[in-house]
């Protein structure tokens, strides 16, 4: 199992050692600077491999974190990859407009804090795209428009996995978090007729899913 890349401020260095020890007691493994980086180390060659070999990133959202290039060199490079992202906001602050639509878990209220959602939402991206490699299933596109009947399940897909900062889904979430009633036909065909839109891809275990492209 690869791991998850906590980002953070150094200003929420509690918070980061906390969530190590949660996360870790759950047995998700992760990725996270406690001074590691030294003088003189290529840092962003660290950064950067740890990037890419995690499968999703956590980034801690406080006033810290939101002022520092740091972290949006981070977030903003695992966005460039294509990997997951799962706010996580411990204070107030300004969110970059590409965060902002990501939904977030609140972690601001010291005495109520949703452990469970966190770790329940890794495991659920873990669970998609944890996978040596995913395959693009190299079939056909049927070259047709769109038609209306599409227009509201498009968005509707769209919209969870924006909201989530995910890059793909299978079927099998889709029908769970939007229509029960969905085939795995339907499925592949909605795909089919909205190619500028998605691509199809098998997830772990041969699951058969879809992108973004």
């Amino acid at each position: 199992m690869s791991h998850v890349f906590l980002s953070y401020s150094h200003d929420d260095n509690f918070f980061a050692e906390l969530a190590s020890i949660k996360l870790e007691e759950a047995g998700i493994s992760v990725w996270v600077d406690h001074g590691r980086l030294r003088a003189g180390e290529d840092w962003r060659s660290s950064i950067d491999k740890g990037i890419s070999d995690s499968f999703a990133l956590i980034v801690a959202l406080s006033s810290s974190s939101c002022a520092s290039a740091f972290v949006t060199y981070e977030w903003a490079s695992a966005m460039g990859k294509g990997k997951p992202i799962v706010p996580v906001r411990l204070t107030d602050c300004s969110l970059h407009p590409k965060l902002d639509v990501i939904q977030y878990l609140d972690f601001s209220n010291k005495d109520h804090q949703p452990w469970s959602l966190l770790i329940e939402r890794i495991s659920e991206v873990h669970d998609e795209y944890e996978l040596p490699e995913f395959d693009v299933t190299n079939q056909p596109l049927v070259d047709s428009e769109s038609p209306d009947d599409d227009v509201a399940m498009v968005r509707a897909i769209l919209s969870y996995l924006n909201q989530r900062g995910y890059q793909m889904v299978s079927f099998s979430r889709i029908r769970k978090r939007i229509d029960e009633r969905l085939t795995d036909e339907q499925l592949t065909d909605l795909i089919a007729r909205n190619k500028f839109t998605f691509r199809p891809v098998k997830l772990s275990g041969g699951k058969p899913g879809m992108a973004i492209l």
